[in-house]
């Protein structure tokens, strides 16, 4: 299995390399990240006193012109890990019950390395209208650090530099006014060996664009099936027993006003089990620059119901949750944030301290460093918190981090 993983790698690698011979003529294009980070953590419960891992990470994207009607997408990322790092994704793989790896792994002598396939999709343009196929993205909402109705791609503050991953689906979109978009999309089930149709996703979503301000409203509804493996903590996921299927209604708004505003909110509806409030995801935001644009901040408040799909998605163990972010620009190569995601039920917080600087144009060096903090830490009452050292299983971890950008 590691052979053939191997050899799938080289080829398309070989592929992509002779391609490039002639990728001017064809109007082929190429660019990408390649990320080196080291990271350190102190544990904490049942993580190990000291932790380091090492990784190098590229993220290559390409794309091609299909005639003069579309457009074709593709993007696919090249890691080799070692340590922590390298151990954490073999624990992700391991955890998968399923016939695949959801990190494909071949070891080295000294790392582990693997290949991702990120994006895959073509693009067909009208004069009014737009179909995207393939492995992509399909984004909801104006959330910005949470985003609740960004149920297919689901993003969590708490791993910033987290990469979002595709899905496999369709999207078909119109544009009948200069600022009206209107679309119809549909997903396949999370589990790609469902064969039946179970877990099938379609939808309908439209959005209107004014100077100031900004509305999307969506519905989706997923077809009968099991639920995937890893329910939420708090019980039952909205997709377990689901015999009717389950229905997800969506609003998101933004202004741009003295400062800038944001709303978003996605309810998830079982008609097989008592959903109620528990299944409404919501948050709210609020934006703004100061000392010139120098000074960016912004804080959101979530609310996470145990049925919804926000807590299922990144397993959210409580319903009250505050973010708030600073980011100070230095000077045109350099700058600092602060950003901390608070749990309001049991007081536990996870600051993040960054600093960024650009030695020359398209490289950045940053340093983080995440400290998870709850009660029991300061008091020993044993009160520890979901976003505490005890649950996140380190008191610190700091990474140091190149990006080069081509």
């Amino acid at each position: 299995m590691k052979t053939l993983r191997l050899l799938i790698t080289i080829s398309l690698l070989i592929t992509l390399g002779g391609g490039a011979i002639d990728a001017q003529d064809r109007g082929l294009s190429f660019s990408g990240t390649l990320d080196t980070r080291i990271l350190m953590g102190a544990g904490a419960g049942e993580g190990p006193d000291f932790s380091l891992g090492l990784e190098t990470a590229a993220n290559m994207r390409f794309q091609a012109p299909l005639r003069e009607w579309g457009t074709f997408y593709g993007a696919f990322n090249l890691i080799a890990a070692t340590g922590s790092i390298a151990a954490a994704a073999g624990q992700m793989a391991g955890a998968n019950n399923g016939p695949f790896l959801s990190t494909p792994l071949v070891a080295g002598e000294n790392y582990a390395g693997g290949i991702e396939l990120e994006r895959l999709y073509f693009r067909i343009q009208g004069e009014y209208t737009q179909l995207d196929t393939g492995l992509m993205r399909l984004p909801f909402g104006y959330g910005t650090l949470w985003g609740p109705s960004d149920f297919l791609n689901p993003r969590s503050p708490l791993l910033p530099d987290a990469r979002l991953r595709g899905i496999m689906g369709s999207a078909f979109s119109a544009f009948p006014g200069n600022d009206l978009k209107l679309q119809a999309f549909a997903a396949a089930p999370k589990n790609p060996l469902a064969s039946g149709g179970e877990g099938f996703i379609l939808g309908l979503s439209g959005e209107n664009h004014w100077s100031r301000a900004s509305v999307q409203a969506l519905y989706a509804y997923e077809t009968p099936g099991a639920a995937p493996q890893g329910a939420n903590p708090q019980g039952a996921s909205p997709q377990e027993e689901s015999s009717y299927g389950v229905h997800r209604a969506g609003l998101s708004v933004k202004a741009d006003v003295e400062v800038g505003l944001v709303a978003d909110a996605l309810y998830t509806y079982n008609p097989s089990v008592s959903t109620g409030i528990e299944g409404l995801a919501a948050s709210a935001g609020v934006d703004y620059s100061l000392l010139d644009g120098s000074l960016y901040v912004l804080t959101e408040y979530l609310y996470s119901g145990a049925a919804s799909s926000t807590a299922r998605n990144l397993g959210l163990a409580n319903r009250h949750y505050l973010n708030a972010m600073g980011r100070y620009r230095i000077n045109d190569y350099a700058g600092v944030s602060l950003v901390v995601v608070a749990g309001l039920e049991d007081y536990s917080f996870s600051p993040i301290l960054s600093a960024e600087y650009e030695p020359f144009q398209g490289m950045t060096l940053g340093l983080s460093a995440q400290i998870p903090l709850d009660r029991d830490l300061f008091s020993g009452n044993g009160e520890t918190g979901e976003l505490g050292p005890e649950n996140s299983r380190n008191y610190a971890v700091v990474t140091l981090k190149a990006r080069l950008r081509f």
